[in-house]
């Protein structure tokens, strides 16, 4: 008996030891930019770093912080890294600047896996996408086979850091990447990604800079609205020894915060989120407030409460909200911020104050007709950021109904369409009817906005190949665009170092590298006519309707032979009908005379 209490005790206090040495980390962090079109981006950011031996399966794991899920998916899968973004609504570079991370609209997923030679990757893909599909209400299970995946060459490298040894050579085998343009974001994918969130008040409430989505008004009817999640492994210290992993859960929206007023812009906490911060996550090692003051320069701001501290990123200067401060503790956070414009500012004036991004991206659809088509992309530079050739990792990845010609390739620049552009490094993966989709990654080393430009032809599907809408059209996903911003950029930028913002703000490097988005196209395939079986049903069931009846009356009424009735002579009838109508007169006569009677007597 007592060496069964020793036993129970020990093992209770190696618990309690393993409980208490935990390492999560977890922080909150939310970015604020007004933007000169009158939108405000704000930009929610949930980072979670736990240590990498969670992923082993020889060992019982204690989860603190991290969302067991999420580990469980990762495992059962032999998952290294994996990114996920499910976006509504499209980026408007010119209008709103560079974004933190960028996103396609509809769902993007793309996955690195580890070496195992028990399982295929494709199989691992397919179970992945599944799970994480069921995991976020998302139709993720679209993206499991190889006719909307792929595998680029160079555009989605691993963003995991970790030591690497002298042998060691990227397989992109182990890559699978897949977009699905017309996937819907409502409050169905936003509550499962909200559960992950450690920092639970009770109920579906939650604490911390969380407990803003618990009812957010405006979150749904925004100009842009994006979740995602992003798993990788990191270095636990200098020496990088050790790694970690770090989840990063973001969501970002852009809402018109304009008012009725001219160049007048107002917005609160309650108005954009429905509510203020109650109180701080008290299991969050950080809770801090962004405002972006780029505008500074040409509009007055007027923000309630006073900022904490104030850091300069280049030439924009960003004012810092600590929600563990000491004065904010206990306390609910209310915030308010109302600017207007002071002046006019010409366009030359918009392109000196840096306003414009130092690269976008718009792409068309060319080409007439139910057979022939086309793509053109314009990839415009800012060429006076530009004092050096810039390269441009480009990747394109198109259904396998649109059979892409690679000799009609042709890159020219955007001022002059007869000056060609020889590509540094072309890979194109030709697509298969019903089995693979189109892979076109380049790479352009420019410094001028250039056209990227290539034709394709529509196939014929099945009849069963259609959507239930045919006549909507099809989705050609976005084009990709990588590449490395010149190191004065002014906007805020996730760091391939870290995802946490406040060590992309704190430190002195600048890795520059940013991901942008084309729009997603939408063409018409040639579509039968699917109303004609409609209507040969519609007549046929008419037809049948109509010639029912007589058809059941030959069929089951007897049919017999009665007597002839007499003939009734013409005078005769004569006679009834005068006799019939003499009838009715003395009735009528009686009825009135009745009614006479008795209003006489009242």
């Amino acid at each position: 008996m007592y060496l069964m209490q020793l036993i129970y005790s020990t093992t209770f206090l190696l618990v309690i030891h393993y409980c208490s040495s935990n390492e999560d980390i977890y922080k909150e962090e939310l970015y604020i930019r007004p933007l000169a079109s009158g939108h405000t981006y704000f930009n929610l950011l949930f980072t979670t770093v736990v240590s990498s031996d969670i992923l082993k399966s020889n060992i019982i794991h204690h989860y603190h912080l991290f969302p067991k899920v999420i580990a469980d998916v990762v495992r059962s899968n032999g998952v290294s890294e994996f990114h996920v973004s499910l976006t509504q609504g499209l980026w408007r570079y010119d209008r709103w600047g560079m974004p933190i991370v960028g996103a396609p609209p509809g769902a993007e997923v793309w996955a690195w896996f580890n070496q195992d030679e028990e399982k295929d990757v494709s199989s691992r893909w397919t179970s992945f996408a599944h799970e994480l599909g069921g995991l976020l209400c998302a139709s993720l299970n679209f993206v499991d086979s190889n006719v909307s995946s792929s595998s680029p060459h160079h555009s989605f490298r691993p963003q995991s850091i970790v030591p690497k040894s002298k042998t060691f050579k990227l397989d992109n085998s182990l890559l699978r990447y897949a977009v699905l343009p017309r996937e819907i974001v409502c409050t169905e994918n936003l509550t499962p990604w909200k559960k992950l969130l450690p920092c639970v008040a009770g109920g579906s409430n939650h604490k911390g800079l969380a407990g803003l989505l618990d009812n957010a008004p405006k979150l749904h009817h925004s100009a842009y609205h994006s979740l995602r999640m992003d798993l990788r492994q990191i270095c636990a210290n200098t020496e990088c020894t050790l790694t970690q992993l770090e989840l990063s859960m973001g969501l970002a929206i852009v809402v018109d915060t304009a008012t009725s007023k001219p160049n007048y812009n107002e917005w609160t906490f309650r108005s954009i989120f429905g509510s203020n911060i109650a109180q701080s996550c008290p299991l969050s090692s950080l809770t801090n407030i962004y405002v972006d003051l780029q505008l500074s320069s040409t509009h007055t701001f007027n923000i309630s409460p006073e900022p904490d501290y104030t850091i300069k990123q280049g030439q924009t200067p960003i004012i810092v909200y600590d929600l563990h401060n000491e004065k904010r503790k206990g306390t609910t956070f209310l915030m308010s911020c109302n600017y207007n414009k002071q002046q006019q500012i010409s366009s030359t004036d918009n392109q000196n104050n840096n306003s414009l991004p130092s690269i976008m991206v718009h792409r068309y659809a060319t080409g007439y007709g139910a057979r022939d088509g086309g793509i053109k992309t314009v990839i415009k530079l800012n060429e006076q950021d530009q004092t050096e050739q810039i390269t441009l990792l480009y990747f394109e990845q198109i259904p396998w109904y649109f059979r892409v010609f690679l000799h009609t390739l042709k890159i020219t620049t955007l001022d002059d369409n007869s000056i060609e552009i020889k590509p540094e490094h072309i890979s194109y993966i030709p697509g298969k009817d019903r089995q693979r989709s189109y892979q076109l990654e380049l790479v352009v080393k420019t410094q001028q906005s250039i056209i990227i430009s290539f034709e394709f032809e529509m196939a014929f599907l099945k009849w069963n190949e259609f959507p239930p809408d045919p006549n909507h059209g099809f989705y050609i996903p976005s084009a990709v665009v990588s590449t490395y911003l010149p190191s004065k950029s002014n906007y805020i930028l996730r760091s391939l170092n870290s995802f946490s913002l406040n060590q992309s703000l704190s430190s002195s490097s600048f890795d520059g590298f940013v991901r942008v988005y084309s729009e997603s196209l939408l063409v018409n395939l040639p579509t039968p006519d699917f109303s004609m079986p409609f209507n040969v049903i519609c007549l046929g069931c008419t037809a049948v309707a109509l010639a029912f009846g007589g058809l059941h009356n030959l069929t089951t009424k007897e049919f017999g032979f009665g007597e002839k009735r007499p003939k009734i002579p013409f005078r005769q009838r004569l006679e009834d009908l005068k006799f019939r109508l003499r009838a009715s007169r003395h009735a009528l006569v009686q009825r009135l005379f009745k009614k006479k009677q008795h209003e006489h007597t009242e």
